[in-house]
């Protein structure tokens, strides 16, 4: 790595951090502009005016619908709570409010409403509703033509028709930090609605909405699931829960009639279907789907169709690999007081590399080692050709996966693309262009190597160019149970194998939801499915790995 290359890294690494604690103090995402548009709109709640602490649900109700900017301090567990349609609810009609708990896990017995209200900023509250069921009745939280809403690191828990809609022309709504979730099982556990029907002519035009450092907690389905709205999905955690999900349809983010997702740097875990694509029937949604990671998944990982281009800045989002631990200790009602921001969560500083390699000393097919550009580092750079590859041998101590930054110059006028592959997985990343053959930039890619020697291969995509590569570092990201050995004597047409499963393993097996996936020596995916059995049919003699429940196992067919 050049090193002017490697101080950037470093200081992009700690502007990472600084941001992902700085930036909680304030509202991000669509909250901040004015309809569907780049011009900024100043979410202040009540601002600067005195806050009024209040503790009885009278009180609350009283300043939330009045016409006078308000911070609102709710002290202690108000509410006593509702069924169905009828029991104890806020309605926030006043415009220019925040409400705040004024201690970690303040909760309200009642649901909230902001209705035909603007400029509402909500935090550190706890609402759990009666348990989900299949009759209409109201939601957790509901914003219904409003705008400019900001709910941060709240938490929204069994709600009988959903935990938080967002419907009828409102707009440019935020969630941060917030946890949606379950824990009782049933069939109508629906989180989060973006409009609550495909004719909804209100709605056109808006429902803007991003969702950022929040946790989805074993809920079924509308994760979310919208109509009409340009919906941000970024740095997101879900986890799935079979004892409360089994038996159910499970269904993850979902853009349905003229909605547009971009689903982006999220981490799903025990997921089934995390993206899906059944809602959009008509095809005038879409849901781009970018640089997300999907753990121990079944079902539909690709997007469909377009997103847009979110007009605010993000810069600070975590790369997907940070997520999960962001995530987890950040998310929640969980401020000690109205001031804190961030929930004493400091991002960890970046791991140094583990180690540094030159592409240019790989076995080179169809390719180049090249020193005609300047601003590489070390002795030459890689130039490949149409079709060409480079294979790289990297060792490392461990198995696990792992960080490759990647030192690239790509002076044509499209980006071009790389294969980047170990014996275990494979990732396809795209260069952009750089602007001059000697304007070196880096890219990050993560990649799966076993303990041990592994020989990495680089190559061009569909027999397209490539772009020059130099340097790389390698960083460990997260380590994976040591590889078992297994051995099979013979197999036939409808041959299978019994694996020497862990603990963890055989606990998923009983419940028939792990996933298992065979790669051969090149890294290349031969086999994929579910279950105890590895099927290796048809498969010829030699070796290969097996990759389940985050641990490897080697395979030898003779």
């Amino acid at each position: 790595m050049k090193i002017l290359s490697k101080i950037s890294l470093l200081a992009v690494g700690f502007a990472v951090c600084a941001s992902a604690a700085v930036d909680q103090c304030k509202p991000i995402g669509w909250a901040t502009r004015s309809g569907r548009t780049s011009t900024a709109f100043e979410v202040t709640g009540g601002g600067n005016m005195a806050p009024i602490t209040v503790t009885t649900l009278a009180d609350l109700q009283k300043y939330a619908k009045d016409s006078s900017p308000r911070v609102i301090y709710i002290d202690g567990t108000l509410g006593s709570g509702w069924n169905g349609k009828s029991g104890d609810r806020v309605d926030i009609t006043g415009s220019n409010k925040t409400i705040i708990g004024l201690r970690p896990g303040t909760e309200l017995k009642a649901v909230v409403y902001i209705k035909n209200a603007s400029n509402i900023i909500l935090r550190n509250i706890v609402i759990k509703g009666p348990g989900s069921n299949a009759d209409q009745a109201w939601d957790n939280f509901n914003i219904e033509n409003a705008k400019n809403i900001w709910v941060d690191h709240c938490e929204f828990w069994d709600g009988q028709d959903g935990n938080a809609d967002v419907v009828k022309g409102a707009d440019n709504v935020t969630f941060t930090w917030c946890k949606f979730g379950y824990t009782r099982k049933s069939s109508h556990n629906l989180s989060n609605l973006i409009a609550s029907s495909d004719d909804e002519p209100a709605s056109v035009g808006k429902l803007n909405i991003t969702f950022m450092f929040n946790w989805w907690v074993a809920a079924n389905q509308r994760k979310p699931r919208c109509r009409y709205g340009n919906v941000h999905v970024i740095n997101n955690l879900y986890t799935g829960n079979s004892s409360i999900t089994a038996g159910t349809a499970v269904l993850g983010v979902s853009a349905g009639v003229q909605c547009h997702v971009r689903t982006e740097k999220n981490v799903f875990i025990d997921e089934n279907d995390p993206i899906y694509n059944g809602n959009n029937t008509d095809g005038s949604g879409g849901n781009e789907v970018i640089d997300n990671i999907f753990t121990r998944c079944s079902g539909n990982t690709k997007g469909q169709g377009t997103s847009f281009t979110p007009p605010y800045d993000y810069s600070f989002a975590l790369p997907a690999n940070q997520v999960e631990a962001a995530v987890r200790a950040g998310a929640g009602a969980n401020l000690n007081s109205p001031t804190e921001c961030d929930a004493n969560y400091v991002e960890p500083p970046p791991p140094t590399p583990d180690k540094q390699y030159q592409a240019d000393k790989g076995t080179a097919t169809n390719s180049f080692i090249e020193t005609t550009n300047a601003g590489y580092h070390g002795d030459a750079y890689v130039n490949f050709d149409k079709g060409g590859s480079v294979i790289v041998p990297v060792k490392v101590d461990v198995a696990g996966e792992y960080k490759f930054e990647i030192d690239f110059a790509n002076g044509s006028s499209e980006d071009r693309s790389l294969v980047i592959s170990s014996a275990i997985d494979t990732a396809t990343s795209v260069f952009e262009k750089t602007g001059a053959w000697s304007t070196w930039k880096t890219q990050e890619v993560s990649l799966m190597l076993t303990a041990g020697e592994n020989s990495v291969k680089f190559a061009t995509l569909d027999g397209s160019d490539g772009p020059n590569i130099d340097q790389f570092d390698v960083t460990l990201v997260k380590e994976i149970a040591p590889a078992s050995s297994s051995s099979v004597t013979e197999t036939s047409s409808s041959g299978t194998t019994s694996i020497r499963w862990s603990a963890v393993e055989r606990r998923a097996h009983m419940a028939a939801s792990v996933a298992w996936n065979v790669f051969d020596v090149n890294g290349v995916m031969v086999a994929k499915g579910f279950g105890s059995e590895v099927d290796l049919a048809g498969m010829r003699p030699g070796s290969y790995v097996v990759k389940a429940a985050g641990r490897l196992h080697k395979v030898t067919v003779k």
